[in-house]
């Protein structure tokens, strides 16, 4: 089938760029999308997941009834997925190459008030109307559809003039393309100079694009590779990397077992803090319940936490636990639905159905399930009319074939493709697994991929926290750039610390190399100073990374200036080849080393503050340590749950306020906001 759909060449050219990043290093998603459910991508390595092992399809990915050419999309480690694209420019010519640009449209709120500031309508009147166009992502509502819903926006429209033209006029460039940018994926690939298929633009100033978006870019033949970046699989390697630095040389995270006791026992207690796919409230209140005990559970879960599916999960952990009788509508069902309890919740399984009970080929099942699944409705009774006839073809009763007609059309509608949730069930396993039984090298990874996003940092200290895994400061003698692991503790990384640049870290970890830093004069007289300044100098002392040096942090920050002079003076020297004669590596030409001025330690407030404002983060402690009980006792929620709670819900928090400012309102009235 390969073959004769012209589709070798197309296999090869990404067997060969997957080679090419494997033997590089470069970390490889298990599979994405349909192509796991072939057995030729799982022998040439393209994907790791085995479609016998998972009753997998081919015909989901490629059969002969399929007009358009799917696609083999790829993930790569977030971070090294730039080097796997220069590969294929330098492989198939500069001139071959580009990525693919992608229009941001105007959405519903965007046009009103891009139209209101061009019409010259006050700020607080545009900003009204806006805010009345409901905003969900998940199913965005068009600004006819808000003046129809929104009985405020109704009236609104009706009677203010002003109101009905800004309305009118954003309706009419509604949906319009805003500005251009690369698309996160998508890269074409030639025949010949790319000039002769598709326009050109720059975007950026390397980045050179088609001008042609993803669709138009396949209509005029063009071959479309997606590049992926996906944090998770760094966050893995890094793990890896950690665990065969302090425990097993010959790890491979692809050879983990999947009957792990330890790693069902983390997910059954809820404990998915950043396990991929499954961190989020829901999905861990769902994983709980579940009480996942084999893959195949959380595959299942993967495919059925979106908008739709969701409605089955209750079903689903019912089956699974024995508190619903599962029954099926006809016997042949039985094999193809108990693996989920019942539930028919992959696509697969509706064209699996179609096969066995009404005589479909895999393509004309394959056709089925892209006519109810794209909700194409003309053909909808076409295809009952097709599927019932078969089945009474095959000697079931009419009555029954249009009772199982209507027990998957919901499933075929709203069903995920099994190819892709098994290799991304797979990597939440996987992820989950390190959680379990390497939580050090795990949580140190995870910690590292978050680093400049201090809401996610909070979130995953408090987990370790939370788990009884101790946090050590960052320290100038024994840290990274990154998060480590330091015996049975995790370390923060020296580039954690604000102002500490990447060349400063580099620095000081060169240095270093000669022996241990002694004192801040050390340092300064074995440093670049104009690399390492006293800006990083302060940020380092603050978030006590020179704890371990002589001399408080007060003490340390007062005797800064004397020690950059020092190292400077000792710099000069070098330059003038006026080393002292018995001075050692970095002499400062005889002069004594400063010693530190008295100064009382800092309070625990003060420190505390320091530590917020070089990395972020508490460290040492938390200004609310003493109160956490009575936070618990009084609280109804934490600040970080807020995001998922539902609008217009009481609650109350506890913090410690960092900020505030009196507002007046429209009405005239005062109101309070507080950080």
């Amino acid at each position: 089938i390969i073959s004769r759909m012209g589709y070798a060449s197309y296999f090869l050219i990404v067997w060969d760029f997957i080679r090419y990043a494997r033997e590089q290093g470069i970390p490889v998603g298990p599979g994405r999308g349909s192509a796991a459910g072939s057995i030729v991508a799982y022998t040439l390595a393209i994907s790791d997941v085995d479609p016998l092992r998972y009753n997998l399809f081919f015909e989901r990915f490629l059969n002969p009834d399929r007009i358009s050419m799917p696609d083999i999309d790829t993930d790569f480690c977030f971070e090294r997925r730039d080097e796997v694209i220069e590969y294929v420019t330098k492989k198939y010519g500069a001139d071959r190459v580009a990525q693919i640009v992608t229009f941001g449209t105007m959405a519903a709120r965007a046009a009103v008030r891009d139209v209101g500031r061009v019409m010259g309508v006050p700020l607080p009147d545009v900003d009204r109307i806006a805010k009345l166009i409901p905003n969900i992502p998940t199913n965005p509502i068009s600004i006819q559809q808000a003046i129809d819903t929104v009985p405020e926006l109704t009236s609104i429209y009706q009677r203010d003039a002003q109101a009905r033209k800004l309305l009118d006029t954003a309706k009419r460039v509604e949906g319009l393309a805003r500005h251009a940018s690369t698309h996160a994926a998508g890269v074409v690939i030639a025949p010949g100079p790319i000039t002769d298929y598709a326009p050109l633009a720059r975007l950026g100033d390397d980045d050179i694009n088609t001008q042609y978006s993803m669709e138009w870019v396949e209509r005029v033949g063009l071959l479309k590779m997606d590049f992926l970046g996906l944090r998770t699989l760094t966050v893995l390697e890094a793990a890896a990397q950690e665990i065969r630095r302090t425990a097993d040389p010959q790890f491979r995270i692809e050879t983990i077992p999947l009957d792990d006791p330890k790693t069902y026992e983390t997910l059954s207690a809820g404990q998915t803090t950043g396990v991929f796919q499954l961190e989020s409230a829901g999905m861990r209140r769902y994983i709980a319940e579940l009480k996942p005990t084999r893959i195949e559970d959380i595959i299942a879960m993967v495919a059925l936490y979106r908008p739709g599916p969701m409605d089955w999960i209750n079903d689903f952990i019912a089956g699974k636990h024995g508190r619903r009788k599962i029954t099926y509508l006809h016997p042949k069902l039985e094999p193809i639905l108990e693996e989920t309890y019942g539930v028919a919740v992959y696509q697969e399984q509706a064209m699996q159905i179609c096969r066995d009970l009404a005589g479909y080929s895999a393509g004309q099942a394959d056709e089925m399930r892209k006519v109810i699944g794209k909700k194409i409705k003309e053909k909808i009774p076409i295809e009952r009319k097709k599927f019932i006839s078969g089945c009474v073809s095959n000697g079931l009763d009419e009555q029954l074939a249009t009772k199982i007609w209507q027990f998957i059309e919901p499933f075929a509608g709203y069903g995920f493709n099994k190819a892709h949730s098994v290799c991304y069930g797979l990597l939440a396993y996987r992820t989950a697994w390190l959680k379990a039984n390497y939580p050090l090298a795990f949580m140190a990874a995870l910690l590292t991929s978050v680093k400049q996003n201090t809401d996610k940092l909070v979130e995953y200290l408090a987990d370790c926290s939370q788990r009884k895994l101790p946090i050590l400061p960052p320290d100038v003698n024994e840290s990274g750039p990154d998060f480590t692991v330091v015996g049975n503790a995790i370390r923060f990384g020296l580039t954690a610390v604000k102002n500490v640049g990447e060349g400063a870290v580099r620095e000081i970890i060169e240095k270093r190399k000669g022996g241990a830093f002694t004192s801040i004069a050390d340092i300064c007289s074995r440093v670049d100073c104009r690399i390492v300044n006293r800006r990083v100098l302060e940020s380092l002392v603050k978030a006590g990374a020179l704890d371990g040096l002589p001399g408080n942090r007060n003490e340390q920050l007062a005797g800064l200036d004397a020690a950059l002079e020092y190292g400077q003076h000792g710099a000069a020297q070098r330059a003038l080849g006026q080393t002292s004669l018995f001075g050692a590596e970095g002499g400062t030409g005889g002069l004594p080393a400063p010693s530190l001025p008295y100064r009382e330690p800092p309070s625990s407030a003060v420190r505390l503050a320091h530590e917020k404002e070089a990395i972020g983060v508490y460290i040492s402690g938390h200004p609310l340590a003493d109160k956490a009980d009575e936070l618990i006792r009084r609280t109804t929620h934490a600040i970080a749950t807020l995001r998922e709670q539902p609008e217009d819900e009481t609650v109350v928090i506890g913090g410690v306020v960092t900020a505030s400012r009196r507002v007046v309102t429209k009405a005239g009235g005062q109101m309070l906001v507080a950080k």
